[in-house]
């Protein structure tokens, strides 16, 4: 009655359940986690097929075509994402554009690298890095069931499940650990020698710079050779046209970067007839892409040769880099180091850029030799560089001084002559009384001096005794009593010098007729 009153309800116990309602609860660090690995697992994923619907579905309807192999569309798009690749009317195309994959795992790495903060045990990373990699397989499943069942409506044909499965868990499982490895690197680097934790910054900015010379030959080939790439694009027919081979051509343009970098390490870049290197080019028929204009028409030769200075240059950077780093021997050894994950990632990149382009034939660069010589560049000039810069920094740090000390031999030695000149000096006071007089003399004269010097401090010791009286009364009993000790040692030097004398004297001769 009085709950009804005063209008409020009571609270039920522990033991009893609410009828009909659900008992609101904070959540436990399990559901947390369960919230997290989901998140890591079919976001980034779910708004990649969101993403791709919306471009797929824009260009149908923009192409007048109808909407019957919408999902088939989604479906191979997503694989070719993932470098998978895909049959259309019979026709494989294997070289699938770098672009939208860099995206997709720089993507899932910041959510790992944000979702790896919160894991504090190595479990807890493994279940992450799980959930990364299973999150996007589950979908690539999807979408070969869908590839496989719109393959009777449209003319497309599925590709290999292993291949497709391999190709995303691949990706993938490289863009989480680059996450974690990022968010954990003030744990893991203490636990690496330090040659090797100091390679990853030089070996990062080295194959962003061989990138960037890379970009930079590729647009001045496309500026040289505009009005090719103006012919190409005027085929498209229209706005719409054109506009497709626009972004087609940047869609590939990291693959043709990619190409350029392997012929400045002195590899070649193969688009079926066509080959192109420092050395020496091989004409032949190129598909109509706008950005396949940078590939050079002549024989190449002539001038073409100093592209290799690009690799020797970053070479002689990067050792400077790495020495000023860590110094000595381990200098070196972070030049080799961080030359051989630049090959690595180039290596990689060019086995991703390559693949099979239907009529045309095989476009590849031999992604080993591009990675051998990358790291061959790097870490001979590399080591070199660091070297130099190596023995410069030791030159340049002045020696110290060497302090010049005796033996022990030769200071037992000067020992015993200072005590044998004591010796005579004591032995020559002992001759006569009058150097003892003189002795007493200038003893009493120190005496003298050391009385006015007392009298010199006595000075300060008053003006300090206004201050602190105690002390000034310690300092001058002090000096008292050394003085008195100068006189006693003064009056026993002269009467022990008296007596020596008085003992030396002839003793008289008694006359013999007395």
């Amino acid at each position: 009655m009085n709950s009804l009153t005063d209008r409020t309800r009571p609270r039920p116990s522990a033991g009893q359940q609410t009828r009909g309602r659900t008992s609101l609860r904070t959540p436990t660090p399990e559901a947390d986690q369960t919230r997290t690995l989901l998140t890591v697992a079919f976001r980034s994923s779910g708004m990649a097929i969101l993403l791709i619907s919306a471009v797929v579905v824009v260009t149908l309807v923009s192409a007048s075509s109808d909407l019957t192999g919408t999902f088939g569309a989604i479906a191979t798009t997503w694989l070719a994402i993932h470098q998978v690749p895909v049959v259309i009317d019979d026709v494989q195309l294997g070289v699938l554009p770098l672009l939208p994959t860099a995206l997709m795992m720089w993507v899932v790495a910041r959510r790992c690298a944000s979702a790896a903060t919160l894991a504090d045990t190595r479990i807890a990373v493994a279940r992450l890095v799980g959930a990364a990699v299973a999150g996007p397989l589950t979908v690539t499943a999807i979408c070969l069931v869908v590839v496989a069942d719109a393959s009777a409506a449209i003319p497309l044909s599925s590709p290999n499940a292993l291949s497709a499965f391999g190709w995303v868990a691949g990706i993938h499982l490289v863009a989480a650990t680059v996450g974690v490895v990022v968010a954990h690197w003030q744990i893991i680097e203490p636990e690496l020698p330090r040659w090797a934790s100091a390679a990853v910054r030089p070996g990062a900015w080295t194959t962003s710079a061989l990138l960037a010379a890379g970009s930079i030959a590729v647009l001045c080939a496309l500026l040289i050779s505009w009005s090719t790439v103006g012919d190409l694009l005027a085929r498209g027919g229209g706005f719409v046209g054109v506009l497709g081979l626009t972004v087609l051509s940047l869609l590939y343009l990291p693959n043709l970067v990619v190409g350029a970098v392997a012929v400045m390490t002195g590899a070649s870049a193969d688009i079926g007839e066509v080959s192109t290197s420092v050395f020496g080019n091989i004409g032949g028929d190129l598909p109509p892409l706008p950005v396949l204009g940078a590939v050079p028409a002549g024989t190449g030769g002539g001038f073409w040769p100093v592209l290799l200075v690009v690799p020797v240059v970053i070479g002689i950077y990067l050792g400077r880099d790495c020495a000023r780093r860590v110094g000595g021997q381990d200098g070196i050894l972070t030049a080799v180091a961080a030359a051989f994950m630049s090959g690595t990632v180039i290596a990689l990149l060019a086995l991703a850029s390559g693949g099979e382009l239907g009529y045309f034939g095989a476009v590849e660069v031999t992604w080993w030799a591009v990675g051998f010589l990358t790291f061959g560049w790097l870490a001979l000039f590399g080591s070199i560089s660091a070297l130099i810069t190596t023995w410069l920094q030791h030159r340049a740090v002045p020696a110290p001084e060497p302090t010049v000390t005796a033996p022990p031999a030769q200071q037992a030695e000067t020992a015993e002559s200072e005590g044998d000149d004591t010796n005579s000096d004591t032995d020559s006071d002992s001759v006569s009384t009058d150097e003892s007089v003189d002795e007493t003399g200038s003893v009493q004269e120190s005496e003298t001096e050391e009385t006015e010097d007392t009298d010199e401090t006595d000075e300060p010791a008053e003006s300090a005794e206004i201050e602190a009286p105690e002390l000034a009364a310690e300092e001058s009993q002090a000096e008292e009593s050394k003085a008195a000790e100068v006189e006693v040692d003064a009056v026993t030097v002269v009467e022990d010098s008296a007596e020596e004398s008085a003992t030396d004297l002839p003793s008289p001769v008694k006359d013999p007729s007395d």
